[in-house]
């Protein structure tokens, strides 16, 4: 296919990065594969074999159509994917979930990209990604929490950006990971493992003392590390570009959610649409099995699952503000004004 299309067509998705070829490599995501799809990643995606590269060299970022771009930070179960769906709203915004892209390019950093290189294709793959599906329409970008590690250099090249940082409280945060039962547990070793590569942990730990640790501290730890990236990110970058809310105030009222957020991101609403969207499939659904879902239903499972692991969620969730204590780091801080 042609190579002019393609970049003009946002349905194009960049899916991934290919660092031994400097190249991106385009799929076809039209509007309605996005909306079923419940991340951008190989796992939810068809047809991805079935792709088109393109050296970045061959790209013009210049030439690119570009829409307001944002981002929704998060620190995972926090309900960053109902957001991100909250944006799917033809005519005013788009919102994008976890794409790949961003993925490959922290790998890439891992192992050993050079960092003016790693910027270079940063600021390519958001460019990509920036690509407007309607005229007008703001573009709010959900990468996956292993982003958090280059999320501010994701605002320090996009100095128009705003970002809103999602997190869960913590005894809500280990509900969902011990609900998870084995899967749950091995991924939060995996992130922690992640975080350790990125030099973003909150604390150091020897080898033997992260070893000694158990999984729910694991899962702690790595939560934390999140809420010091975000705490820098503010400090550095202030009010007016990060804001920060929890999954249990922008459930309280989803129609003030709906309107606090897109006005934030310099979309707002009307009073119908506002009420149109906080009715609609993103509130109403679950966002991974689509399933009818309210926030009575996520209230009652996190309940069930501390109710059964109370003693070990309570435990650890004194430890790791105990942790945060000890470096004036705030583990439930206030929803932003600006947001709700």
């Amino acid at each position: 296919m042609d190579e002019r299309a393609i970049l003009t067509d946002p349905a194009w998705l960049p899916h991934r990065y290919d660092e031994a070829s400097d190249s991106f490599r385009f799929v076809h995501v039209p509007r309605g594969a996005h909306r079923s799809a419940t991340f951008l990643t190989d796992d939810y995606l068809t047809g991805t074999h079935d792709f088109v590269a393109i050296p970045r060299a061959a790209i013009d970022k210049g030439s690119l159509s570009a829409s307001p771009q944002h981002f929704v930070f998060h620190s995972a179960y926090c309900c960053s994917t109902l957001v991100a769906r909250m944006f799917d709203a033809e005519g005013l915004s788009m919102g994008l979930k976890e794409p790949q892209v961003l993925n490959d390019i922290v790998g890439w950093r891992r192992r050993g990209a050079a960092p003016q290189d790693l910027a270079a294709v940063l600021d390519m793959a958001l460019a990509l990604l920036a690509r407007p599906f309607g005229d007008g329409e703001v573009t709010v970008v959900k990468p996956s929490n292993i982003v958090n590690s280059i999320a501010p250099a994701i605002l320090g090249l996009r100095p128009d950006a705003r970002a809103i940082q999602l997190y869960a409280p913590i005894e809500d945060f280990l509900s969902s990971i011990a609900v998870k039962g084995l899967w749950g547990r091995q991924w939060v070793r995996q992130a922690l493992v992640g975080q350790a590569r990125d030099g973003v942990l909150s604390h150091r730990f020897s080898t033997e003392e992260l070893l000694e640790l158990t999984d729910l501290q694991v899962a702690a730890l790595g939560w934390l590390s999140n809420h010091g990236i975000f705490a820098r990110m503010r400090e550095k970058y202030g009010p007016d570009r990060v804001a920060i809310c929890d999954s249990v105030s922008l459930l309280r009222q989803p129609s003030d959610t709906v309107r606090g957020f897109y006005d934030y991101f310099g979309c707002p609403l009307d009073d119908v649409s506002a009420e149109a969207i906080a009715e609609g499939e993103a509130f109403t659904r679950n966002s991974k099995d689509r399933k009818a879902y309210s926030p009575e239903d996520r209230r009652k499972r996190l309940d069930e699952t501390l109710s059964q692991s109370r003693e070990e969620i309570e435990m650890v969730s004194d430890w790791v503000r105990h942790l945060a204590a000890g470096i004036g780091l705030d583990t439930a801080p206030e929803p932003s004004g600006k947001l709700l």
